[in-house]
């Protein structure tokens, strides 16, 4: 999963749906794009949701 190792390598332990989509050189146009991503990611357990904008890694065991 190439996209989340980047997010991983990336993006500090909390960060923004902003902070995401300039990582991923998204536009704001991209806005909708980010959030069903992030929407992927939180509901495979890779991220949790903090607020409507912010969210968090979830510790990984895999390192």
């Amino acid at each position: 999963m190439g996209l989340y190792n980047l997010v991983e390598q990336l993006l500090p332990h909390e960060f923004s749906i902003y902070q995401f989509m300039a990582v991923l050189d998204m536009d704001r146009e991209d806005a909708r794009e980010a959030r069903n991503i992030l929407k992927q990611f939180y509901l495979r357990g890779y991220i949790n949701r903090i607020s409507k904008n912010m969210y968090s890694k979830t510790i990984s065991n895999n390192k």
